[in-house]
């Protein structure tokens, strides 16, 4: 049986929609990003937003101050808005950029900067709000560096290399590698934002956004060379060798599996905690369910607890992204369902 593919054409379709406008929405609103940009050393929230301007104050270290090329270089123009969504928007994008950055550098730049907390409240405050509205579906259906992966994925197929099977104890090692890549970079950011070791800041800051593989990637969409090395001192050299290393692994985790690098992924650990709770829901109705093992199979993820479900259940595991694949492949009509605050959006049907 050939399962049916209209949420995987839907969910591509909103894919490329949302590569699109993340990357070049910005270009849109070109006549509101003049005298925009912030300038280093004023106070937080002189925009006249009810999103403030979060920025850095007088002697600590900001992106503006990097000269092109250098590994933080930020390629990018000021975004049109100064929001930061549940998933990867990078700072270092084109000049097209819709939105600042992700959350993971807006925790990193702030802690060193010790921004107030009535500033940050604001964007704290719809990214929760984004978060609890659709957990991780943002990190199935809208982030350019999964939707890039997916790509990966379907050149692998196309190339007809076998998928590689990675066993549950290595994705949960991934995991909690990701709660030690994300302490790690909070734990540097806030030490490196002390009086006594500021100096430390033109070495050690954003420390993962000097690793992450998508500071590397984003540029290209906009024909604009990244900062591809640095090797200036042992820091930065250090950084730009881990860079290259781990935008081998992002390459490496797409192309012979699927999904792998979401695991370790910082941005969709962030999210992940809000899975529980999401608005959106998976729910099965175990007494439907014939154990072909489709849903297991399908799961980009590697997760298996809907296929293992013997009784009727919601299921919003940290790990998933809400791509609906297992809706889409279940041979049961009414088994699984996809609800949003309780109603039913969309149901498996043979």
């Amino acid at each position: 049986m050939k399962p049916r593919r209209r949420i995987t054409l839907s969910r591509r379709i909103i894919q490329l929609a949302c590569l699109i406008l993340l990357v070049y929405g910005g270009y849109l609103f070109k006549g509101r990003l003049a005298g925009q940009e912030a300038n280093v050393g004023e106070p937080p929230g002189t925009g006249g937003s009810l999103f403030p301007d979060l920025k850095a104050p007088k002697g600590a270290m900001s992106t503006t101050q990097f000269a092109p090329g250098s590994i933080l270089w930020p390629s990018g123009a000021t975004p049109v808005l100064e929001n930061y969504p549940p998933t990867l928007v990078c700072r270092f994008n084109p000049k097209g950029g819709l939105f600042k950055a992700c959350i993971v550098h807006f925790f990193s730049e702030n802690f060193t900067w010790q921004t107030h907390l009535k500033y940050l409240l604001p964007h704290l405050t719809l990214f929760v709000l984004l978060c609890f509205l659709l957990g991780r579906f943002w990190c199935g259906w809208v982030c350019p560096i999964g939707s890039l992966g997916d790509l990966l994925s379907w050149l692998r197929r196309r190339m007809n290399v076998p998928v590689r099977r990675f066993p549950a104890g290595f994705r949960n090692a991934l995991v909690f590698s990701s709660y030690g890549l994300l302490g790690a970079t909070l734990g540097i950011s806030t030490f490196i934002g002390l009086p006594n070791y500021s100096r430390f800041q033109c070495y050690w800051f954003l420390p993962y956004c000097q690793i992450c593989p998508a500071r590397l990637v984003c540029p290209v969409f906009g024909l604009i060379k990244p900062g591809w090395k640095d090797f200036t001192n042992g820091v930065s050299a250090t950084f730009t060798l881990l860079a290259w290393l781990v935008l081998g692994l992002f390459v490496a985790a797409f192309y012979w599996g699927r999904r792998v690098w979401c695991h370790l992924c910082p941005v969709g650990l962030v999210n992940s905690w809000f899975n529980r709770g999401a608005g959106l829901e998976l729910h099965k109705k175990a007494v439907k369910c014939n154990k072909c093992g489709y849903c297991a199979d399908a799961c980009p993820m590697g997760l298996t607890a809907m296929y293992e479900a013997d009784t009727d259940r919601k299921y919003n595991q940290n790990g998933c992204i809400m791509c609906l694949r297992c809706l889409e492949v279940c041979p049961k009509d009414g088994c699984l369902s996809c609800r949003f605050f309780g109603r039913r959006v969309l149901e498996s049907r043979y």
